[in-house]
C-alpha cells in the first residue's frame, strides 16, 4: 500500500519561523495543503495561527487552520488563484508569540504543582486574553497547599531562566520517563509509536505537540488572577500575561 504523503510541520522543529515559501499539494474551494506549514493548527489547549498567504499578487487571509488525518489544512479568506506557483506563508508573530508565552508558562506552572504536590493538570485552555489550568490534587495533601502563595512561588522559579527542549523519541523510550508525563503517555492512541517531548530544564517534562519558547525568560510578566475550586481535589487557575 502507498503511503500518503504528510505536510512537514515546520513549527515542530522550530517554532521560531516566521515565513516560508512552500508548494501547493492540493485545493478544494477555500481550503488548501501544502507541502510544508509554519502554521500550527491547534490542539492540545493552544489557538490555531493566524497569518496571511501571499500568492502572486495576492494576499489572503488564513482564517482557520486544522489538522485532519494527518495534513493540515488551511482554510482561507477565498479560493487560490492559481495553484501551480509556490507561496510565501507568513504568520502573525505577535499571536504566535503570546501563545508560546501563555503555553510555556502553563507548562511550568504543571510542573511546579506535580513536583511540590504531586498535581496532575487535567486540562489546558488558552484564550485570547487569558490561560487556565486545571489541576487535580491527592486528597492527602490538597488541604496543606497555600495556594495565595502560588504566584510567588512561580515568580521565584522563573527568577532564573530555564531552557526549554522538544524532541521526538519512540513511544517505547518515553514510556520510560518518570513522572507526570506517564500519565499523559498511558492515553495517547496505541498507534502512536513516536512521542514529541517538550522539557524546560528542572521544571517539567512532557508530552506535548504545540509550540513553545526556546526559554523561560520570554514568558515575562504574568498574574494569577483566580484560583477557583472545582470539586473537593481540582482547582482552576486562571493566569493573565502583562
Amino acid at each position: 500500500m502507498e503511503m500518503k504523503e504528510m505536510t512537514i510541520e515546520l513549527y515542530k522543529d522550530n517554532a521560531y519561523i516566521k515565513e516560508c515559501e512552500t508548494n501547493i499539494r492540493s485545493v478544494k474551494g477555500n481550503t488548501v495543503v501544502f507541502e510544508q506549514t509554519i502554521f500550527y493548527p491547534g490542539g492540545g489547549g493552544q489557538p490555531c495561527d493566524k497569518g496571511i498567504i501571499k500568492h502572486g499578487n495576492e494576499t489572503y487571509e488564513v482564517m482557520n487552520v486544522k489538522k485532519s488525518e494527518g495534513e493540515i489544512i488551511h482554510e482561507l479568506d477565498r479560493p487560490l488563484q492559481n495553484i501551480h506557483e509556490p507561496v510565501l506563508m507568513e504568520i502573525d508573530w505577535k499571536w504566535r508569540m503570546k501563545n508560546m508565552r501563555y503555553h510555556t508558562l502553563l507548562h511550568v506552572i504543571a510542573g511546579y504543582l506535580y513536583e511540590n504536590y504531586k498535581g496532575m493538570a487535567t486540562s489546558s485552555q488558552i484564550e485570547t486574553d487569558y490561560g487556565r489550568l486545571e489541576i487535580a490534587f491527592p486528597p492527602e495533601i490538597i488541604e496543606e497547599i497555600q495556594f495565595d502563595q502560588l504566584e510567588q512561588a512561580i515568580q521565584k522559579v522563573l527568577a532564573q531562566p530555564h531552557h526549554v527542549e522538544t524532541k521526538t523519541v519512540s513511544r517505547q523510550e518515553a514510556e520510560q520517563k518518570e513522572g507526570a508525563i506517564k500519565t499523559i503517555i498511558n492515553l495517547l492512541p496505541a498507534s502512536l509509536d513516536e512521542v514529541r517531548i517538550v522539557t524546560i530544564e528542572d521544571i517539567d517534562e512532557q508530552a506535548c505537540g504545540g509550540t513553545h519558547l526556546k526559554n523561560t525568560n520570554e514568558i515575562g510578566n504574568f498574574s494569577i488572577a483566580k484560583i477557583q475550586k472545582k470539586g473537593a481535589l481540582k482547582r482552576r487557575i486562571r493566569v493573565e500575561l502583562k
